[in-house]
């Protein structure tokens, strides 16, 4: 589905992602692991097309394409989507009307969506206004079951979370992944809290902008128990 070759991504003057390579397979739950900036969102954002992180060289293919130099809107068109770790208030947008927008493009209903994710009470709210970390997140990953993409990229969707919702999160992940048994999501984490409610297929570790070990997801729960030492 996603094939990175030799990726090097620059933010402003500085190098971020040094000669990364990456194989994403159709139907995977990879997770990326890995300490305050490593540069994990910085990968996530390249991968999308995200303005200011600029491919200095190697390529991204989507589905066979090359999309390197395609724009974030073009790259969404064709499947990509990114829930932020840190979701952005949209002033004057309802989440209604957002959810609405979405569902027609992808053919969900609004009123399941909300149901799958319990954000039924904040549906006629300005989106993120008012809402606690939870509350905010949640909404993220709704617009990501109304967009239906191929591949979600999902950037830290347990920080600043209660448990309760953590829970409801990965559940609406997995939800994702049900709908076509071709979807694939990777989902970006310091902590893995998360990992214990949605599995990973595969997991990656990520330090000073290269991976530096990929494994099964017993490299996973090895993190959890013993942190990051060693791995490099």
């Amino acid at each position: 589905m996603l094939s990175i070759e030799n990726l090097s991504v620059s933010v402003g003057s500085r190098i971020a992602i040094k000669d990364l390579s990456l194989q994403i397979p159709s139907n995977t739950i990879l997770y990326l692991l890995g300490p305050n900036g490593a540069g994990k969102t910085t990968l996530l954002r390249a991968i999308i097309g995200y303005p200011g992180y600029n491919t200095v060289s190697g390529v991204i293919q989507f589905e066979g394409e090359d999309v390197t130099d395609k724009p974030m809107e073009y790259r969404v068109s064709k499947g990509l989507a990114l829930a932020h770790q840190i979701p952005p208030k949209l002033v004057g947008v309802r989440v209604v009307d957002l959810l609405s927008t979405l569902c027609k493009k992808s053919g969900c209903s609004v009123s399941d969506v909300a149901k799958d994710m319990e954000i039924e009470h904040l549906l006629y709210r300005e989106f993120g206004k008012g809402f606690s970390g939870g509350e905010l997140k949640r909404v993220e990953i709704a617009t990501l079951l109304a967009q239906r993409p191929k591949l979600a990229l999902v950037d830290e969707p347990d920080t600043g979370v209660d448990v309760d919702s953590i829970e409801i999160i990965a559940r609406g992940l997995k939800k994702l992944v049900e709908i076509s048994p071709h979807k694939s999501i990777v989902i970006v984490t310091h902590t893995a809290f998360i990992a214990r409610y949605i599995e990973p297929d595969a997991t990656c570790i990520l330090l000073g902008g290269s991976i530096v070990r990929c494994g099964d997801p017993e490299l996973l729960y090895k993190v959890m128990r013993s942190g990051f030492k060693g791995l490099a």
